[in-house]
Order: structure tokens, then sequence, then C-alpha cells
């Protein structure tokens, strides 16, 4: 009888202790930090802008959050945001939270691949679809666009055309057949592939 109060009297000692270890913030209490990204929404992107927000949020407000190694400030509900430039191709973004006592941080890895962006407008303004002919009745034709990076330089048909600081063109081109098949393209010295689209025109008489 003695024996088992013995026992009994090492396990509560055991059991105050553990619970004393985690009120002081010991490996269980930091073991409950979580962090969750809400943006981007996947943890494989493709944009076209030069930037992007990384936004989330941890589970405990004191805790420390970096992106890229760059520490993040962290609001009183655990939010956090902040926006990494990005270059052409895949960009690794790292996001990591840990707080005092724990030896090893919280990661979570984003693949943020950026492209250059070529969008191309028929005379009314609306989208072309390079698969659907673009119906004119006149000898002239004026192709408007805009490139996602207003450093980059575009052709039509050949000859290089003025982009504007937010990356809108337009050209004005002679037609002298009945179908035309024109060539936009879209290049800039960090991407090795230049962006062509094939735009065909169909002049009516």
């Amino acid at each position: 009888m003695k024996k088992l109060t013995v026992l009994f009297g090492i396990a509560a000692l055991l059991s105050a202790a553990a619970l004393v270890f985690v009120a002081c913030g010991g490996p269980s209490a930091a073991a409950q930090l979580r962090l969750e990204i809400t943006a981007p929404s996947g943890r494989t992107v493709t944009v076209s802008v030069p930037t992007q927000m990384i936004s989330g949020i941890v589970s405990d407000a004191a805790g420390v959050v970096t992106v890229n190694d760059v520490q993040v400030a962290v609001n009183e509900d655990g939010s956090f945001s902040h926006d990494v430039e990005l270059a052409y191709g895949t960009n690794r973004i790292v996001v990591a939270a840990t707080i005092e006592g724990r030896d090893r941080p919280i990661t979570r890895t984003i693949n943020v691949n950026r492209t250059l962006n070529l969008t191309l407008l028929s005379p009314e303004g609306i989208e072309i679809d390079a698969d659907t002919p673009v119906v004119t009745g006149e000898n002239t034709i004026i192709i408007s666009g805009r490139v996602s990076d207003p450093q980059a330089r575009v052709l039509v048909t050949g000859d290089e055309v003025a982009v504007d600081e937010d990356g809108n063109f337009s050209s004005l081109v002679d037609l002298y057949y009945t179908l035309t098949t024109l060539n936009v393209t879209a290049m800039i010295d960090a991407v090795e592939t230049p962006l062509t689209t094939l735009v065909t025109v169909h002049r009516t008489p």
C-alpha cells in the first residue's frame, strides 16, 4: 500500500512539473504556434505583375514573422502582409514564424512565376482572340493593346511602336490584301523567349 501511495505521489509531482513547464513557455506551448498563408491562395502561382503581396496570420501575435528573411510587422490579431519584388521566372518565397522558446521556426514556401503578358485590342476596344479573325471594311486597322511591363519593346509587323508608362501601345497598319496576318511581338532582356501573337485581319469589300 505504501508503494502504491509513493507511485501516485511521484506521478502527481511529474504532472505538476509538466504543467509549470508548459505555462512557462516550454516546447509544448511553443508547438501550438500556427502559421497560415492567406494570399496568394496557392503554393504555386503565375503572375505578370512586378510585385506579389504575401499575407497571412500567425496564431500568436507575439510571434516573429519573416518573409525571405525580412521581418514584417504582425498586427494584434496575428495578421501580417508584405510586398515582395519579383524577378522574371520562378521566385521562391519563404515565410517563417517563430516564438521565444521554439528552436526551429514554422516555414511555408510559395513559388511565384513572373511572366511577360501581352493583350491585344480590336479597334472597338475588344480583346482580340488569336483564333478569331478581325473583320474590317477599311484599308487600315489600328492594333492597340497593353504589355505588362512598360520597359518591354513591342513590334507590330516588325516595326517597333511606342509604349507608354502604363504599358499601352497603338499602331496603324495598312491592309493590302483581303486576308492579312499581323505579327505582334513583345520582348524584354530579362525574358529569353519573345512573346508573339498572330492576328488575322479579314478586309471586306
